[in-house]
């Protein structure tokens, strides 16, 4: 008796450390597919940059729209199977197929840390950027945990039950799908690169000099002060020391011609606009209509516009004949533009050169500018953040509803099946 005793116990234990594990890798083979799927849906321009920049390497180049393509099946399934697997919906399918995605990724990554064709996989888009041996290391990690998923994930409850797991991944789908719409046809609703809004473009040059802190003693205690804040009589003056400047990750630059003119035509004072285009083949020409209309507008009231083009000469003379501007075009490297702004064609707002708002231009109303007040340039600025942790919460506020009222059925449940056995 007291053997089946302990018998009975171990394989608690043992069911017990099972749960565990499972929840834990769970938890952490979820949450890194998840977020690696949500940071490439949300810069799905940066993704289709990745995805084009490895066929570049292979000499397998493909037109843009089967990339993009490429950038939503791959962003959408590695959210949509983190999400489930994390949640347990779908046990057997999730860690399968994941599994099988990982299986082929880990023979990618090896290859890349090995040949090193790229600075970085893309795995998290701009948001992490990891070594090229971080990121095998990773996902050797990953595969041992989802082949342990495969033989026992099935053994542990997920969280919904399996008639309610379409509607979890339906509505997993609808906010991939609006977070997609939204990032590629106006901007990423986060923005991962060193030009976000609210900031300068272009440093202004008292932002390089050098932070001197001050170090100062009272009853033992050192502490720090910056010039601004220098403390009172009472301390005692201990040291100065220098800082040098952080190093700033912005390198946008500007061209005319072989002269780099960035400061000249970025200006700290006043209103600016920037038309920016990194390629000339995906362009529509029916937009030239709307670029000269935001000229006239901004030059009416002051300010001024000015384009900068990620090709040389001939492009910026082929741009200029076929959108007739009246505005100052210059050139940038194409990848330096891709930083600043996603798009086509898109468009930035300054204002004494700090960064008010970026659109795509098709995200524009034309109709906006027929007949412009002194505001409608302001009236196109918007919260990226705020929209994303919107829809999150509406979303996760979906999924928490779903699960509620999927529980309430299991109670519901439970109770009349008690009831038929005391019957």
């Amino acid at each position: 008796m007291e053997t089946k005793t302990q018998e009975l116990t171990e394989v608690a234990k043992h069911d017990s450390l099972t749960v565990a594990l499972v929840w834990i890798f769970r938890i952490l083979v979820g949450g890194t597919f998840i977020m690696s799927g949500l940071t490439k849906m949300i810069d799905l321009y940066g993704s289709v940059y990745k995805i084009e920049q490895y066929l570049a390497v292979w000499d397998m180049m493909q037109p843009r729209t089967l990339v993009l393509g490429m950038a939503i099946c791959l962003s959408g399934v590695e959210f949509l199977l983190g999400f489930l697997l994390l949640l347990g919906c779908y046990k057997r399918s999730a860690s399968y197929l994941l599994t099988m995605i990982m299986a082929g990724m880990l023979v990618l990554s090896a290859y890349i840390m090995i040949a090193d064709p790229v600075d970085d996989c893309g795995c998290f888009g701009d948001f992490l950027v990891i070594s090229n041996t971080a990121t095998f290391l990773k996902n050797v990690v990953l595969v041992a945990m989802l082949v342990y998923l495969c033989l026992r994930n099935s053994r542990v409850d997920g969280l919904f039950t399996t008639y309610s797991q379409w509607l979890v991944a339906f509505f997993a789908i609808l906010y991939l799908c609006v977070i997609g719409y939204f990032g590629f046809n106006v901007q990423p609703l986060a923005d991962f690169r060193p030009y976000p809004v609210g900031t300068y473009l272009i440093p202004p040059a008292d932002d390089e000099e050098t932070d001197i802190k001050f170090v100062y003693e009272k009853n033992g205690v050192k502490e720090t002060f910056s010039v601004d804040n220098l403390p009172d009589s009472t301390w005692t003056f201990v040291d100065r020391i220098e800082e040098a400047p952080v190093a700033d990750k912005r390198n946008f630059a500007v061209f005319d011609g072989d002269e780099e003119v960035t400061e000249d035509v970025i200006s700290n004072e006043g209103n600016q606009l920037l038309l920016l285009i990194p390629e000339l083949s995906t362009i529509d020409v029916s937009s030239t209509y709307l670029i000269n209309e935001m000229n006239r507008y901004i030059t009416s009231r002051g300010g001024d516009m000015i384009g900068i083009i990620g090709t040389g000469a001939e492009g910026i003379e082929q741009w200029r004949d076929i959108s007739m501007a009246s505005y100052d075009i210059y050139s940038a490297d194409d990848t330096s533009i891709k930083e600043v702004a996603r798009g086509n064609v898109a468009m930035v707002y300054l204002k004494d050169g700090i960064i008010q708002w970026k659109r795509t231009l098709t995200s524009i109303d034309s109709d906006l500018f027929v007949s412009p007040d002194d505001s409608v340039l302001d009236r196109l600025a918007y919260s990226g953040r705020s929209y994303l942790g919107l829809f999150t919460l509406v979303f996760l506020g979906l999924e928490l509803a779903l699960w509620i009222v999927d529980r309430s059925g299991r109670a519901v449940k439970l109770h009349f099946t008690r009831k038929n056995r005391k019957k």
